[in-house]
């Protein structure tokens, strides 16, 4: 009983890691083919961390997601934005949201039901 309830941290820990540090709570999605993508993503993404852990456990015993959001932010090339491209890419968001509400506005009711 002892060691199934010892179990039970690890797999919160997978889901705390998750959550906080690989994005599975940061989805705004709104049918299920969106969720399912992100979730898998957020599986994949921790695929990945479970693997570099174990790869690097001899060097970095202690290595946890956010070492590795940390790393990865470091190492992979992103290219620098300007706040223009920022604004314009918070416009068009902003934009695309309207558009989704008004759409949702002139449905009729019965419609969405369906």
């Amino acid at each position: 009983m002892a060691y199934m309830q010892a179990q039970r941290y690890w797999i919160e820990r997978g889901f705390q890691d998750a959550k906080s540090e690989l994005g599975m709570a940061q989805y705004e999605v709104r049918g299920w083919t969106g969720w399912h993508h992100h979730q898998a993503l957020v599986s994949l993404a921790q695929l990945f961390l479970l693997k570099q852990r174990v790869l690097l456990s001899a060097e970095l015993p202690l290595l946890s997601a956010r070492d590795m959001v940390e790393l990865l932010a470091f190492y992979l090339p992103r290219r620098p934005r300007t706040e223009t491209e920022v604004i314009r890419q918070l416009q068009q968001r902003h934009a695309a949201r309207q558009s989704d509400i008004d759409r949702l506005k002139s449905t009729p009711i019965s419609v969405l039901n369906k």
